[in-house]
């Protein structure tokens, strides 16, 4: 509260004879200028707006209602001078809005009116609604209401002074009350007072919660108690009465609720006692406040205490003083107060004066060492002890049940007539349930967005709703209504078609469960289709989809009839009869395989089986009828056991193969018969080998090994031996050997020896050989480390016109690592910068100056995948302009950069040997404007167009370490049809691709001559679209796209770039947009200052730069620098043109040589002036 301020301005009243100490200035009334005030009474008070009642005479009778009522005014009153010689005080002006007016009386020279001249706090009475406040708090939401009602500063103004801080709230009703009630009424519940007030142009309301804010005036407002005892007062102003009164209060004010958003499942309580007072008595306690915590329960406590505190004791008092208005702290200069030795302070004013009477006041004050709190009058709360109706809201286009972390609904309740966001329409409600409990325990049936509800309110507060119930509508109507055969049914049917149905006709008796999803159904008793024709009778559980039979005890599936329910669960004696007659005859067969000496079956597994199916001795699953049993599939059928599979038959097991019939066994394979065995192939090889192991075949009769019209293949990893007594043949990789004791005859036309030379066979699948390729290039035969062990070749089916398929030359080489145990096929998982799988692929060789390629026929498969690098640019200690500016918050060091992964497609053509690494780039246009911070709309300039801020990303960016928000700005969307994007894509790719850069592969003694080499191509797809396409792009990132911006950073872009030259804005060209694609291919910076990105290997310690290593790496530039004019990932990057180095191939190399088992070197066409090799070196 402030001390009143005057302005001078009463109206001009020559030649008109008005009370010369009271006058009217009504705006756009200019009768007010001729009234002549009668009389007045004025009401002031802290919680309710300012009230006189002014009466005055006028020469006019025809005043209109118009001409005064919502007219803004002041009642202005002039205090009189002392005495002749001094001059006036400044005018006191009551200002505020006309809100009534009346004719009281006509006589033959004027007339007598009336008009009410209230504060602009009193047109809320005209405006009872139904309404509510979502995730605001207590001061905000009277501040929306106030703007509501244009306390804009024209009309009126408001001012909040408060010292405490308000939760947001989740949900404030307004229910039936006026917005001056709703307003009042939430001042009270939560300890602010408001006073109207004298302000510079227009009134002004003030709130306040401590006596801080009181208004104290010790010159104005200190003044005499001076009784009435027949002295003149001298014109000195002095109170002449006071009266006090006092109460009895509760010794301590108790809080007690429970709120089921709380961690505990207890009652919140909380006590505030009023100490060291003597006449207090008993406990105040309240129940069921809407409270979140303990901490709120202490201040709802304290709030009660303190509010019964400000009513205890009470002054009531009459002065003449003219400045004395609500909030002001009066003090007496001759007398102390026993409860008031600080003052009191003045609650309510009324004063007036006529021209019978002088101007007299009347006040009520409390001591003003007391917080004031206006009265709860908690019984005048509203209460909805009813039910009000809503619908289940959700956000657009959402089709299942909306429902938060809770299980909680967002309501759109129908009295609500505010615009709000799809699915914000309310806090969340719970659905009170008829049963739930701890630990998850209830049921659930989710409601969708549509379904009408009743919406109920806890203890009958207006801030607690919950869901009571869901109502059927006569669009949404029951799922059983009369009639055949709905009438006699019971059911539970969801949205989808979920179904538990039951049926009570005599002889229909059914259950059914089911679900639209497969057409999954279990039906029990009689079972009827759509038509309600009978479709069966007895049980069926089927699907159009999968179906699954569980049992954790063993599940036993019989077709032996047990009628009306006879028997035990696990009734079987047939099926054991059966089982025990197989294993007799199993052990006879075993006892004439052990004659042969064959291998005899297992008897003792089979015995132990049988005894495990028996009753379901353990988890067993037993399928039994008492005719036959079958296992038909249109493709395959599986048999896996983890220990035996018997099968035993009296009659013939019969195998019908078509295509292939294998059998695989770890350990042997017995097969054994009394009376003869075949095998013949009709067509294709027979391969019958001992891998490790002797081979002995072996018959009383003859036995012949043969080839017709083939090759016979002999092989061996370490030596072949040929011997017929005594003379030899040894063949071992080394060489070949011939001896004999006689001599050798060679029998040809010719003999010629060339070159060395080597064939690898493509051996059998358990021998460990090269995949079969022959060349004569020296690396492969004189290196044997540069070619690992290959993995081995299939076997392969042949048919009975055609051969093996020789594999692809070179393909064990670079087949690259195998996917087997990733999460995605092939290679697509793999991750570079992992010391793990890299090894020494990852210690970068010296660029090589390519030469004319010798020739290759080297081959790689065409491939696509995706690759996740870790960019290597660890945190730092940030940098300022120099190298001994460290910058520092709070005493504290500011940090920058950090390692973060980034993914791109690798691509290779096998035709044109290219490998293409491509990221995908959404731009989405938008503009940096300025908000207005009470609505979080775009503010507007006078031609309703946006204020455009330009972007900077150390100012207002991402560098900026503030949010948009907190510095009153906002994204707005532009239309992507607006930009052209076409050229971005172009310049990027020509930046990046610009030195023409190739892989070689490394180790190869014709150097860069090699003609095993993969041409590079940097690939950025470059997209413009809105914000809510760009996420069906899957890109690799998102960039806000603005007009023009100060600078730059990796998720903001300009267009068109400027810099502010001779005081005029010359068009800028730069690289910037290549510089950030680069980041995406795991480029660090070359830069420092100000928090550039730099490689790890100069971050020494966690925060320092290696600046001696730096120096010396770009005298190299053989590496990543961190200080560089030209390079675009440098200074470059803000110049017209941007240079490259070999290295920017670094991270590709490093997948390709992880990608490809091998390691590869970066190749360079022209001849480079910084790069030298370490043997330059």
């Amino acid at each position: 509260m402030t001390k009143s301020t005057a302005i001078s301005d009463t109206p001009a009243r020559a030649g008109i004879d008005i009370h010369q100490f009271y006058s009217l200035d009504i705006k756009g009334a200019p009768a007010a200028a001729l009234a002549d005030v009668y009389e007045f009474e004025g009401t002031r008070g802290i919680g309710e707006p300012t009230k006189y009642t002014i009466r005055f005479t006028h020469p006019r009778h025809d005043l209109s209602r118009s001409e005064f009522l919502k007219r803004m005014g002041a009642f202005v009153i002039q205090p009189p001078p002392r005495d002749r010689w001094s001059q006036p005080e400044a005018a006191r002006r009551v200002q505020g809005v006309v809100t009534g007016f009346a004719l009281k009386a006509v006589n033959r020279d004027q007339s007598l009116y009336e008009i009410v001249l209230e504060s602009r706090l009193a047109l809320l009475r005209n405006a009872p609604k139904c309404r509510f406040f979502l995730d605001l708090s207590i001061p905000e939401i009277i501040e929306r209401i106030l703007r509501e009602h244009e306390f804009n500063k024209i009309f009126a103004d408001f001012e909040f002074r408060l010292n405490r801080t308000y939760r947001k709230r989740s949900f404030v009703m307004q229910w039936g009350e006026d917005d001056l009630a709703f307003i009042t009424r939430l001042c009270r519940r939560s300890g602010i007072w408001f006073v109207c007030d004298e302000g510079e142009r227009c009134e002004r309301v003030c709130f306040g919660d401590d006596y801080a804010h009181y208004r104290r005036d010790p010159e104005r407002l200190t003044v005499a108690y001076r009784p009435h005892s027949g002295l003149e007062a001298s014109g000195v102003e002095s109170v002449r009465a006071l009266e006090m009164r006092a109460t009895t209060l509760p010794a301590a004010y108790v809080v007690r609720t429970f709120n089921t958003e709380t961690a505990i499942s207890d009652p919140i309580e909380a006590v505030s006692p009023i100490r060291d007072d003597r006449t207090t008595y008993g406990e105040a306690y309240t129940w069921g406040a809407p409270i979140l915590s303990e901490d709120e329960a202490k201040e709802a406590a304290q709030l009660r205490r303190e509010a019964a505190l400000a009513g205890q004791v009470e002054y009531r008092g009459e002065c003449d003083m003219l400045d004395l208005t609500p909030g002001s702290v009066l003090k007496l200069s001759n007398r102390e107060l026993p409860d008031a030795k600080h003052g009191l302070v003045v609650v309510r004013v009324t004063c007036g004066a006529s021209r019978r009477q002088a101007y007299h006041v009347t006040f009520d004050a409390i001591p003003s060492d007391r917080q004031y709190r206006m009265p709860l009058k908690e019984e005048t709360w509203p209460r909805i002890d009813a039910v009000i109706t809503g619908t289940i809201a959700s956000s657009d286009g959402w089709k299942n049940p909306y429902l938060d972390s809770q299980g909680e609904y967002i309501v759109d309740l129908h009295l609500d007539r505010d615009t709000r966001t799809p699915g914000l329409q309310s806090c969340p409600m719970r659905l009170a349930k008829p049963f739930a409990g701890p630990n998850q325990t209830g049921f659930h049936f989710g409601l969708v967005e549509g379904t009408v509800v009743g919406v109920s309110f806890l203890w009958g507060c207006v801030d607690l709703p919950f869901i009571s119930h869901v109502l059927h509508t006569a669009q949404h109507t029951d799922p059983i209504v009369a009639g055949v055969p709905w009438g006699t049914r019971n059911t539970i049917r969801t949205r989808s078609n979920n179904t538990l149905e039951m049926d009570d006709r005599e002889g229909r008796e059914h259950i059914k469960v089911a679900t639209e999803h497969g057409k999954s159904q279990l039906n029990l008793g009689h079972t009827v289709d759509r038509g309600q024709s009978e479709r069966g009778s007895g049980a069926e559980l089927r699907s159009d989809g999968p179906a699954a039979l569980r049992g954790g005890g063993g599940v036993l599936v019989s077709a032996h009839a047990r009628n009306g329910a006879s028997g035990k669960q696990l009734d079987m004696q047939e099926t054991v009869a059966q089982l025990e007659d197989a294993l007799a005859l199993a052990k006879a067969l075993a006892s004439s395989a052990r004659a042969s000496k064959a291998e005899a079956a297992d008897i003792d597994s089979q015995r132990a089986a049988n005894k495990a199916l028996d009753q379901l001795q353990q988890s067993s699953v037993l399928v039994t009828a008492p005719a036959s049993a079958g296992v038909v599939a249109a493709k395959s059928v599986q048999i896996a056991a983890g220990e035996n599979i018997m099968g035993i038959a009296r009659g013939d097991a019969s195998w019908s193969v078509w295509k292939r019939f294998t059998v695989a066994a770890h350990d042997m394979v017995s097969l054994f018969t009394q009376r003869g065995m075949s095998l013949i192939a009709a067509a294709g090889a027979v391969v019958v080998q001992a891998q490790r192991g002797r081979m002995q075949l072996a018959s009383q009769d003859d036995m012949t090994v043969e080839t017709v019209n083939g090759v016979l293949h002999v092989k061996s990893s370490k030596e072949i031996v040929l011997n017929v007594g005594g003379s030899y043949f040894r063949l071992t990789p080394g060489g070949i050997e011939i001896g004999t004791r006689g001599g050798v005859l060679f029998k040809t036309s010719s003999l010629k020896k060339t070159g060395p030379a080597q064939m690898d066979l493509g051996g059998a699948a358990f021998a460990p050989a090269f995949v079969p390729y022959t060349t004569q290039c020296d690396v492969w035969r004189t290196n044997p480390n540069f070619v690992p062990p290959a993995s081995p070749a299939s076997v392969t089916d042949a048919s009975a016109d055609t051969g093996a398929a020789a594999p692809s030359f070179l393909g064990g080489l670079f087949g690259g690592k195998s996917g087997a145990g990733s999460k995605t096929p092939g290679n697509g998982g793999l991750t570079v910068n992992d010391a793990e799988n890299e090894k020494s692929i990852c210690i970068p060789p010296d660029p090589i100056q390519l030469q004319s390629p010798a020739p290759c026929n080297w081959q790689l498969a065409d491939f696509v995948e995706s690759a996740t690098m870790m960019r290597e640019t660890p945190p730092y200690q940030k940098y300022g302009w120099t190298r001994t500016e460290r910058l520092t918050e709070d005493g504290q060091p500011v940090m920058c950069a950090g390692t973060a992964p980034t993914t791109c497609q690798f691509t290779y053509d096998s035709v044109s040997k290219t490998l293409t690494a491509k990221v995908v780039i959404a731009l989405v246009p938008r503009l940096l404007v300025k908000m207005n911070r009470a609505t979080r709309e775009p503010l507007l300039d006078a031609h309703n167009d946006y204020v455009v801020v330009q972007y900077e990303t150390f100012q207002n960016g991402a560098n900026s370490r503030k949010s948009l928000g907190a510095q009153g700005l906002m994204l707005v969307e532009r239309d992507p049809k607006e930009v052209d994007a076409s050229t971005y894509k172009s310049q990027i790719e020509k930046t990046l691709n610009q030195g023409n850069y190739k892989l070689i592969l490394g180790g190869c003694q014709k150097g860069g001559a090699c003609g095993c080499r993969v041409a590079v191509k940097f690939c950025a797809d470059v997209h413009v679209v809105g914000v809510t396409d760009a996420h069906a792009l899957n890109p690799n990132i998102t960039i806000n796209l603005y007009p023009t911006t100060e600078r730059a950073d990796a998720l903001n872009w300009p267009e068109t770039e400027y810099q502010l030259k001779n005081g005029r804005y010359m068009r800028l060209l730069t690289q910037t947009k290549a510089h950030e694609t680069g980041h995406l291919f795991n480029f660090p910076d070359e830069y420092w200052e100000q928090g550039g990105f730099v490689h790890e290997i100069y971050v020494k310690d966690g925060m320092n730069i290696d600046f001696a290593l730096a120096d010396a790496n770009k005298a190299k530039d053989t590496f990543w620098v961190v200080e560089t004019a030209t390079n675009l990932m440098g200074g470059g990057c803000l110049q017209p043109t941007a240079t490259t180095s070999p290295y920017y191939l670094e991270y590709i190399r490093r997948w390709f040589s992880a990608r490809t088992n091998k390691l590869w070197a970066v190749g360079y066409e022209v001849p480079q002036k910084n790069v030298r090799t370490n043997s330059e070196k």
